[in-house]
């Protein structure tokens, strides 16, 4: 069973760039000697052959074609050879090793060769495979091992890094599985002094907008009463649009009618008295709204109108160096009658929308349709129900067929296994698309870590890859 996500959208899909693709692959490689190794001459090569193999198109790449020709790759074909359309890279190039794309065999033997041949030259597994490729063996499996960590890369290219921020002095862990995560037990970091003067009078503070960057709103405190609630009126958004703003629709994946991506988003909702001012507003996607507003918004203004009494409240937008958007809202709240026995958060919202991928730098945006390429876990995988998982780990074990009985390769396949497992049982759950998603998200994070702190080692006791790298 493959997870099939069941969208009609108008927006293409994508695979990530070039130098994110190179990233995770040399991450996966050389872990932490990925930097130092990136510029080497050897990594250069096998991240151009990657690059006409997994993501050339619209007749991009002869300075990779070029490049491999002047190192004396052997047949390497001109660009012509390989050249593909954009629109055909996902079913040309991101299925399984050995899929022969229908529209052309040829050109997917070629860019596959292209890989194969590098591969060879660099590492040397022997005249034959030079000249005529290899479809077997460690040259072959190695091609294919670089092939699906590109994959993996575009997996991982739909996990939003940005949301992997310092809040309070510590690092909130990337969005996978959880829409928001529960700092200090959910007991906020208020000072005595703000809460002493909170239960002596009501008010709302604005953050001035920042100039540098750019004009990003900034932290919202306030002391909500009834008086507060009382004076809540009309709403009356503005013209202006929040930082990194667009109003792009996604139908099927955003649950709002229109299904706009992103909210002009209150840090203190208007409901508990929040103006419509952009000093107020930030550019937060329909899905953090939502959970802000069930998770905490709401509960204060029921408490308050329950109980007559006040609430403490704080809501930080947390922004990544200049990002246009930030990458969540930190919510405090208090109840100051009983000093926060009744109601107290502190928790940290994810500015994110599963299945859409964000560019926070700037809001740029689009849908990330996976179920076009290779499936990361179907259940009961077979030559014809193939997943990444089943397809990696035949390879591995072709890579690594001396090392299967040592501890590390053993300890290896048994996290890949565990993840395996999880990620087979998620599509079997009942839960919804977006809750699957999610827990695949997670599954391919863990997936990524477990080869970047396995590989490495194990690729350092290859004598193929030894001779050439260490």
């Amino acid at each position: 069973m493959v997870i099939v996500l069941l969208f009609s959208l108008g927006s293409t899909s994508y695979a990530c760039d070039e130098n994110q693709s190179n990233d995770y692959v040399t991450q996966i490689l050389f872990g932490d000697r990925a930097v130092a190794r990136a510029s080497d001459d050897k990594t250069r090569m096998l991240m151009a052959a990657l690059y006409l193999c997994s993501e050339q198109a619209d007749n991009q790449g002869q300075d990779k074609v070029d490049y491999l020709k002047q190192k004396k790759v052997a047949g390497v074909p001109a660009l012509k050879d390989v050249n593909i359309k954009s629109s055909e890279l996902f079913v040309c190039s991101h299925l399984y090793w050995e899929y022969e794309y229908p529209a052309s065999k040829k050109i997917r033997a070629n860019r596959k060769k292209v890989l194969r041949n590098t591969v060879n030259k660099i590492f040397d597994f022997g005249f034959v495979n030079n000249i005529f490729g290899s479809s077997k063996g460690k040259c072959d499996s190695f091609a294919a091992f670089l092939y699906y960590s590109h994959i993996l890369a575009d997996y991982l290219e739909d996990i939003p890094e940005d949301t992997e921020v310092i809040v309070n002095g510590n690092y909130t862990p990337v969005f996978t599985d959880k829409d928001y995560i529960i700092l200090n037990n959910d007991v906020p970091k208020f000072t005595n002094e703000e809460i002493a003067r909170a239960k002596t009078t009501s008010f709302i503070e604005y953050s001035s907008l920042d100039q540098d960057p750019q004009n990003r709103a900034g932290v919202v405190m306030a002391s909500i009463g009834p008086d507060t609630l009382a004076f809540v009126g009309g709403r009356n958004m503005p013209i202006e649009k929040p930082t990194g703003w667009s109003s792009n629709t996604y139908p099927g994946v955003v649950n709002s009618t229109p299904p706009y991506l992103f909210n002009k988003c209150h840090l203190l909702a208007h409901s508990l008295g929040g103006k419509d001012k952009l000093y107020n507003l930030v550019t937060g996607t329909r899905y953090m709204n939502e959970k802000m507003d069930h998770e905490v918004e709401s509960k204060v203004k029921k408490y308050i109108e329950d109980t007559q009494n006040k609430v403490l409240y704080r809501a930080t937008p947390i922004y990544k160096g200049s990002n246009e958007l930030c990458s969540g809202i930190l919510l405090e709240a208090y109840s100051l009658d009983d000093n926060g026995a009744s109601l107290h958060f502190n928790r940290f919202f994810y500015n994110v929308q599963p299945n859409i991928v964000i560019d926070y730098s700037t809001g740029d945006n689009y849908y990330f349709d996976e179920s076009k390429i290779i499936p990361f876990a179907v259940l009961n995988p077979s030559d014809n129900n193939r997943d990444f998982i089943s397809e990696m780990e035949k390879h591995l074990e072709v890579l690594f067929e001396e090392q299967k009985k040592t501890g590390t390769y053993i300890s290896m396949k048994n996290e890949l296994n565990a993840i395996a497992y999880e990620a087979r049982a998620t599509l079997n759950s009942g839960k919804s698309d977006i809750e699957t998603q999610k827990t695949l998200n997670k599954c391919q994070r863990e997936y990524y870590s477990v080869l970047r702190n396995y590989i490495p080692k194990l690729l350092e006791r290859e004598e193929f890859f030894n001779k050439t790298f260490i």
